[in-house]
């Protein structure tokens, strides 16, 4: 404190208190960032509210989530787009990626990424139900969510999603030598030091938009994964990877909707057949022309099959 009062003068402390929280946010990701704290982990999500103007509050909001290497990113436009049409809209970075927690020894599981995700919901929006949506690794966190806590739930749709048929419960001891090798520190700290660079996403995300991405969307993609620990946290994933839970696919009784890129070549929908056949009730929309991120590159024929579907439930 010594250090402070020798260039602030203490009649100014009181007005340094007031614009505290202000000069905090600053230092946020994004204008509508939050943080919370779940299990240890500190995540990173931000809510778009309904818009003034818009046709009016929805009773249920709209969950989104990420896919593998992403971040609340990906889903900016359309949470623009829905916040206009009167939802409230929630986006989450799944720890380790995009702002949240880079833990190394987290469990990155689709069921452990729905409970950390249905205890955010329940601590900070209690009594609300939800539209949830996942694109990817996310449509996995998705799928798990909406078979373990249906009833926080008004439909699920599942983008270009990593489906599964059934998922094993296997809580028991991983490879203890995974968990103790270097290696996976060495790796971490040499490939977020050297390999993961503007040229490696713009390649990468050529490959899943079907189309070279702008540069803007090429730095929103690398500077999270640059964070430190990033990379040794993805690493260590497989050590710690445990489902919690037993599910199969069949048991899902929500409305649902899945919608793919014609041209997916990163989870074609032909892959995920066994699943989406094996979900009644589960309809299956092919965008023309779209690859693995169609919420993104084929914005308005995305929106022109979701919300008609979201609006159904007024």
């Amino acid at each position: 404190m010594e250090k402070y009062a020798s260039v602030v003068p203490v009649k100014f402390f009181p007005l340094l208190l007031i614009f505290l929280p202000f000069m905090c946010s600053a230092q946020l990701p994004f204008e509508n960032s939050r943080f919370a704290e779940v299990d240890g982990e500190r995540i990173h999500y931000r809510v778009w509210e309904a818009a003034e103007g818009s046709p009016g509050s929805r009773a249920a909001g709209v969950v989104l989530i990420h896919g593998f290497g992403a971040s609340t990113y990906s889903w900016q436009q359309v949470a623009d787009s829905l916040s206009q049409s009167g939802f409230q809209v929630i986006a989450v970075d799944m720890p380790p990626f995009g702002y949240s927690t880079k833990t190394p020894g987290i469990n990155q599981s689709f069921t452990a990424h729905a409970m950390r995700l249905h205890r955010l919901l329940h601590e900070h929006f209690p009594g609300k139900n939800w539209h949830l949506a996942g694109h990817s690794m996310g449509g996995g966190v998705a799928q798990a969510y909406s078979l373990m806590y249906p009833q926080d739930l008004e439909s699920v749709t599942f983008v270009a999603a990593a489906l599964f048929t059934r998922l094993p419960h296997n809580d028991h001891s991983v490879n203890l030598l995974l968990r103790l090798s270097p290696l996976r520190i060495i790796f971490g700290e040499f490939i977020q030091e050297w390999l993961i660079n503007e040229s490696l996403i713009e390649r990468l995300l050529s490959s899943a938009y079907g189309r070279t991405p702008e540069p803007d969307q090429v730095r929103a993609y690398l500077e999270p994964l640059l964070l430190p620990g990033t990379m040794r946290a993805i690493l260590s994933a497989p050590a710690y990877h445990r489902e919690l839970k037993r599910l199969k696919a069949p048991d899902l009784e929500l409305p649902s909707l899945a919608i793919w890129g014609e041209d997916d070549s990163w989870v074609p929908f032909s892959g995920r057949k066994p699943a989406l056949e094996s979900m009644k009730d589960t309809e299956l929309v092919l965008i023309k022309g779209a690859g693995h991120n169609p919420m993104e590159t084929h914005f308005r024929e995305f929106m022109g099959v979701w919300l008609p579907f979201l609006e159904n439930f007024k």
